[in-house]
């Protein structure tokens, strides 16, 4: 329930600045309850230590007067937060996709203009020339016999090489299609 909080002005009427609920009020009641106990101890000369203790269980004495609940004067778990908040996010984010496995790729070791570099080719097109040349020796002599034709204005080498024995595969397949219907 929400109730204005007035003053009497002057003239005698009321000016309502504030709509307070009842928490506010009662915490505005506790802090004042509490404050004046520490102001009597302050004045009468109480040291810091028993300034401190007083507050620390008066504070708890005086709410259970207002009829505060208990959870209402008790600091937050901040590690209980954090984790319900971590966990939130990490509901909240995309599931993590797992890595793509590093044998998406071949690796081959060829000459290029007279200098041995490695280049990578993607594991299917190795897998199709696999099936056309036979053995892996095959597929390596190949590959190396590509590489040989790689002009020296290209930059990705193994994206070259890769699209080069692609076409040559496509080109081998239609060929082998046209002859076998020409045959019919």
């Amino acid at each position: 329930m929400r109730r204005a909080q007035g003053t009497v002005c002057a003239d005698g009427l009321a000016s309502y600045t504030h709509l307070m609920d009842d928490d506010e009020i009662k915490d505005r009641q506790l802090n004042a309850l509490v404050g004046g106990a520490v102001r009597g101890l302050v004045e009468s000369g109480a040291d810091d230590e028993k300034i401190g203790a007083f507050a620390a269980s008066y504070r708890l004495k005086a709410a259970k007067l207002l009829n505060h609940p208990q959870e209402a004067l008790d600091p937050p778990d901040l590690t209980e937060i954090i984790k319900t908040a971590v966990s939130q996010a990490l509901a909240a984010a995309a599931p993590v996709t797992p890595k793509k496995s590093r044998k998406q790729n071949e690796h081959y070791t060829v000459t290029i203009r007279g200098q041995k570099t490695s280049v990578t080719i993607h594991k299917d097109v190795i897998a199709r020339l696999g099936e056309a040349k036979g053995d892996k020796a095959a597929v390596s002599r190949f590959v190396r016999e590509v590489a040989k034709d790689v002009p020296e204005s290209v930059e990705n080498k193994s994206e070259w090489i890769e699209d080069r024995i692609a076409t040559i595969l496509r080109f081998e397949a239609e060929a082998a299609g046209s002859s076998n219907s020409a045959r019919h």
